[in-house]
């Protein structure tokens, strides 16, 4: 016999929405002011989580790296 399982925690849209507002983290502000020197571009300090990982993406393909995020 196969045990009951959890269901899965599901996030309200409220949350997702604040999950988006978020500021980039310290890892993410680290590794794009490195990118940004690199391609010497300013780098911005008010980016949320999901700019910062767009912004890392559009400069590692730019600068031609190949860092593991």
């Amino acid at each position: 016999m196969i045990p009951p399982t959890k269901p899965l925690a599901h996030r309200d849209d409220d949350a997702i929405a604040q999950a988006a507002d978020a500021p980039m983290t310290g890892d993410q502000a680290d590794l794009l002011r490195s990118l940004c020197e690199d391609a010497g571009e300013p780098f911005n300090a008010n980016l949320t989580e999901a700019e910062a990982l767009q912004r890392i993406a559009e400069l590692t393909d730019s600068l031609n790296t190949d860092q593991n995020l």
